[in-house]
């Protein structure tokens, strides 16, 4: 492998820890842990860690209580976040002196996104929790460790795709076929994300508290017009969440429901992708598909039989990026196959 090749997935695997840090940080509530941004309680280096600093910190950010714990975990993950966005403004620098221009492109525009990213880390902070912002940034992080992941298999095209290699049984028509219902999978997919961060950021990951039925009903009572209106409101803390029950329920129950729109599909593409391509490399992410989706509902069913433990809540968030590269490796296979019919 060339030094580029390990730096890119350096930064890919520094961009994971930041994202699974970040939910560690949401579900351990402590996203308010600094009440200002991008320092904690004005200090850029630590956070109030004696009786003296810890008053005057409170006495200048009137109605907070400084939790030493809550701050750290905030703050370690700004720096790390911090260091993740030095090492991704290097990279368009790298492929422009390599003479790779639309890699340059690409990692420009990850690059640019990264700039988006802090500024909704920021409104994160200072309109406390609003759900909206949330499920952007977590979005945002997915979004750009998915432009990463690209970024490293185009760079690796010829190491992981023989050009002249022909393919005598497939006709174009299938594989075209094969390519729409891999963009409709991650689609759908990508719904079930924003789905599964709309249900954290309004903390109704419990709202169902059994499985399968959702608290002894199979059609429990819901208010889906609160569930998903949106509140742009700047003057609320959104901690631990504003809606009632209802709503909550609403929310949870319609993350069930696609979850398995979802499972479908990528089970489905992943057979037809098996079937239809016969090469190693593709059969190995079909079956990687059915195995981190496999592993996604286990974590989503754990976490509502076991009162959400922090450690499975995280790891589901961790996988489900996992799974979403996945999905990107196999469409990103199945176009090199069509464009070499």
């Amino acid at each position: 492998m060339t030094k580029i090749n390990y730096y890119l997935l350096f930064v890919i695997t520094v961009t994971f820890a930041v994202i699974t840090l970040g939910a560690y940080v949401r579900l351990s509530h402590a996203g308010l842990g600094c009440p200002d941004w991008p320092g904690c309680y004005g200090y850029l280096i630590g956070v109030p860690d004696n009786s003296i600093e810890i008053a005057n910190a409170e006495n200048s950010f009137q109605g907070s209580n400084v939790d030493i714990g809550k701050a750290w975990k905030e703050m370690i993950h700004r720096y790390i976040a911090g260091a993740l966005g030095i090492f991704i403004f290097i990279l368009p620098f790298i492929f422009y002196k390599n003479n790779t221009n639309k890699l340059f492109k690409l990692s420009l525009l990850v690059s640019i996104l990264v700039v988006m990213q802090a500024m909704l880390g920021m409104l994160t902070v200072t309109l406390q929790l609003q759900p909206l912002i949330v499920m952007m940034h977590l979005m945002g992080g997915l979004t750009i460790i998915t432009l990463l992941w690209l970024i490293f298999l185009r760079y690796n095209k010829n190491n992981y795709f023989n050009e002249s290699q022909s393919f005598p049984n497939l006709s174009l028509k299938r594989i075209k076929n094969l390519s729409v219902l891999g963009y409709i999978t991650l689609i759908v997919l990508v719904i079930q994300i924003m789905l599964g961060g709309w249900t954290s950021t309004n903390y109704a990951a419990l709202a169902c508290a059994d499985f399968p039925k959702c608290n002894a009903s199979w059609w429990p009572q819901m208010d889906f017009y609160n569930a998903f209106m949106i509140e742009l409101a700047t003057d609320l803390n959104y901690e631990f969440g504003r809606l009632d029950s209802p709503a909550r329920v609403a929310i949870h129950f319609t993350h069930r429901i696609w979850a398995i729109v979802a499972a479908a599909m990528l089970v489905i593409l992943s057979i037809a992708s098996y079937k239809t391509i016969k090469i190693s490399y593709q059969k190995i992410i079909s079956l990687c598909l059915v195995l981190f989706l496999f592993i996604q509902v286990t974590l989503g069913i754990l976490n509502i039989k076991m009162g959400l433990p922090i450690y499975v809540a995280v790891a589901h968030n961790g996988n489900a990026a996992i799974l979403l590269m996945c999905l990107v490796t196999q469409l990103y296979l199945i176009r090199n196959v069509k464009n070499n019919l």
